[in-house]
């Protein structure tokens, strides 16, 4: 058998074991195998050396006679070695050394080309492509013109006055109307001022036939950073008439607008100041379902309305409104009347879990939540209904803002709230007390500020407190998870408060006595103490009225205190207090007064009819000791009494006799 020949760059057959040879070769393969086993019968008989010893040796041979021929110059192995590796080896670049800074672009042969364009001419030629691009568009050059006519149009003073005021607006508006052109300026940064500026600055006929054009796209501009502007300016100089009209474009898309970062706060602008009752109604029906999208119903007032009739549309009529809700409240825009209002009737008629589930995610929010009527009753409700960590959340919330939620005019119905419900009035001290007592004074001077002292004072007095307030507070209080009685905890927030309070009064009587609405506080504050501390805030009241010079600013007219109504009236109950004082064998305020009574005081009180009646308050309601002492005192004045003709005078006269 013939074998294949193959050429050296071709690939021959694969090797193959020689158990599997077979035919005429076989007979050499065994001639072969014999031969090398002479060999090694041979090897062993001479010395016994092993196969590995002789390799070995053959390498050290081989590799002493290659380092002896590396070492001869010209020899075969030498040039190899050096052309394989070289002796010196470059470093690779790490870092560009300063010689190598580039000024300009280097060819392959080192050399340098010329430098690249002037930066200046460079940025004009982009500026040109720029220009020419707007150029390509549509209305270029009415732009470039309304711009220009806009410059001169915004400037507060003009050259030529109002009549080159309403020349500009003219030339503008006529460029703009009936084109489609007021459309496309509402929606872009450079050219919505414009627009601005005509609604401001124009006549009401421009201004009409400007809306007419855009309050089809209203929905649109609400929805654009640069469009809400224009739908503000429509609100804010449109008539009454174009008002109704923006707020009736909304129907159909109060949720959608409602709960949109750039619409809300326009939407609820025009919801809180210039909406109607009945537009009111009709956004706020938009959250109940789909059904009330394009269909208003006159008699749906309230959500337990829509299923009033019918209460199996209740649970649809809930899920609803509630979806809508969460939907606003994970982006954090509650901040709306409207929402509010929705709110605050969803949790009047949802159930147990809902509630608690819609008051666990609002507690972060109850300081936005509360600035409305509708609002303020929606966090009444989570402060109600909420469970421990609810409540401790709220308070927490509430920290950094209690002196505004305080003086606002809603919100201050939130904090009067927690202090006449929260069991925990050791926490609530801390969280809540401490920095209203802080800020008592900057309250006090506040009518709303004012309420939340009084509370702290005199919680559900009919006589500082509607009853309407009242009676509301007390079913939320019976209806929420409240377990301490409400005497207890009133008396500990009392407790609490109350030194606090006289030691303002005390170290500041002037300020507390500086006009009526602040002496009726001092009332508060004085009827609730006692002890030493009630003595001393006597004094310090005591000294401001003794003041022969002692004055106040009523109607810008500076008049005597003792001749302010609201002061005197303050004054009498104080002393009409001493009868209960006396009952408790407690300091009381007649007393006090008696002692710092002079002849020069007197002489001043005794012609005047209001200082008259309150001697006769003090006599009346005073001790023994008391009335004997004014009477001393008031033998020496009894002729100048006799002179004055007031019906004060001739009261104290038949006291005296």
């Amino acid at each position: 058998m013939k074998h294949k020949k193959y050429d050296k760059d071709e690939v021959g057959p694969p090797k193959k074991k020689l158990k599997n040879y077979v035919g005429k070769d076989h007979q050499k393969i065994n001639e072969t195998k014999e031969d090398v086993s002479e060999v090694n019968i041979k090897n062993s008989n001479k010395g016994g050396t092993s196969k590995k010893k002789i390799n070995k040796d053959e390498e050290k041979e081989k590799s002493y006679q290659i380092k002896k021929d590396v070492s001869e110059k010209g020899s075969k192995y030498a040039k190899t070695a050096t052309k394989a590796a070289p002796t010196t080896l470059k470093k690779p670049f790490s870092k560009l050394s300063t010689a190598t800074k580039f000024k300009g672009k280097i060819d392959k042969n080192n050399q340098k080309l010329d430098k690249i364009e002037d930066w200046t001419e460079f940025k004009k030629k982009k500026k040109d492509l720029k220009i020419k691009r707007k150029q390509s568009k549509d209305g270029f050059d009415i732009i470039v013109r309304a711009k220009k006519i806009g410059e001169d149009l915004r400037r507060k003073t003009l050259k030529g006055g109002e009549e080159k005021r309403t020349q500009l607006i003219n030339e503008l508006h006529n460029l703009l109307k009936g084109k489609g052109h007021y459309q496309k300026f509402v929606l872009a940064h450079d050219t919505a001022r414009l627009v601005q500026w005509l609604l401001k600055y124009s006549s009401a006929i421009v201004v009409a036939q400007i809306s007419k054009e855009l309050i089809p796209v209203s929905v649109e501009m609400l929805q654009s950073k640069y469009g809400i502007h224009c739908v503000k300016r429509l609100l804010k100089y449109g008539s009454s008439e174009i008002r109704s009209q923006v707020i009736d474009t909304m129907f159909g898309h109060s949720v959608k607008l409602a709960s949109h970062s750039v619409s809300a706060p326009v939407v609820e602008y025009a919801y809180s100041t210039w909406a109607s009752p009945l537009q009111k109604q009709y956004l706020t029906q938009e959250f109940y379902g789909d059904l009330y999208k394009n269909s208003k119903d006159n008699n749906v007032k309230h959500l337990r309305d829509t299923y009033k009739d019918n209460q199996t549309l209740k649970s649809a009529t809930l899920g609803a409104t509630k979806a809508n809700l969460i939907r606003i409240l994970n982006k954090s825009l509650l901040d709306s009347g409207l929402v509010q209002t929705v709110l605050f009737q969803f949790l009047s008629e949802c159930s147990d879990e809902d509630r608690k589930e819609m008051i666990s995610q609002l507690s972060p929010h109850i300081v936005v939540i509360s600035n409305s009527k509708d609002g303020a009753r929606a966090a009444m409700q989570c402060v109600w209904h909420g469970s421990n960590k609810d409540r401790k959340i709220i308070m927490k919330a509430i920290k950094e803002h209690i002196t505004d939620l305080c003086k606002h005019e809603h919100g201050h119905c939130t904090v009067i709230t927690l202090l006449d419900c929260i069991d925990d009035t050791v926490l609530l001290h801390k969280v809540i007390l401490i920095d209203i007592l802080k800020n008592a004074k900057d309250l006090a001077i506040n009518e709303w500020g004012r309420k939340v002292l009084l509370w702290l004072v005199a919680p559900a007095d009919s006589t500082k407190f509607h009853p309407v307030f009242i009676n509301e507070l007390t079913v939320g209080r019976e209806s929420s998870t409240c377990k301490k009685s409400p005497e207890m905890r009133r008396n500990e927030i009392l407790g609490y408060s109350i030194s606090t309070l006289l030691e303002l009064v005390s170290s500041d009587s002037t300020f507390w006595l500086s006009n009526a609405s602040l002496a009726i506080e001092i009332l508060a504050i004085v009827k609730a103490g006692s002890g030493t501390q009630l003595e001393t805030t006597y004094s310090s009241i005591v000294e401001v009225i003794t003041e022969p010079n002692w004055t106040i600013k009523e109607n810008d007219k500076a008049i005597l205190g003792v001749e302010s109504a609201g002061i005197h009236m303050a004054l009498k109950k104080l002393a009409q207090y001493d009868k209960i004082r006396l009952e408790n064998n407690d300091v009381t305020f007649g007393s006090v007064l008696v002692t710092k009574l002079n002849d020069e005081i007197l002489n001043i009180w005794l012609t005047l009819n209001r200082g008259c009646f309150l001697l006769v308050a003090i006599f009346e309601n005073g001790s023994e000791d008391t009335q004997n002492e004014i009477r001393i005192k008031l033998k020496k004045h009894v002729k100048l009494l006799k002179k004055q003709s007031s019906s004060g005078a001739k009261i104290l006269l038949k006291k005296l006799s």
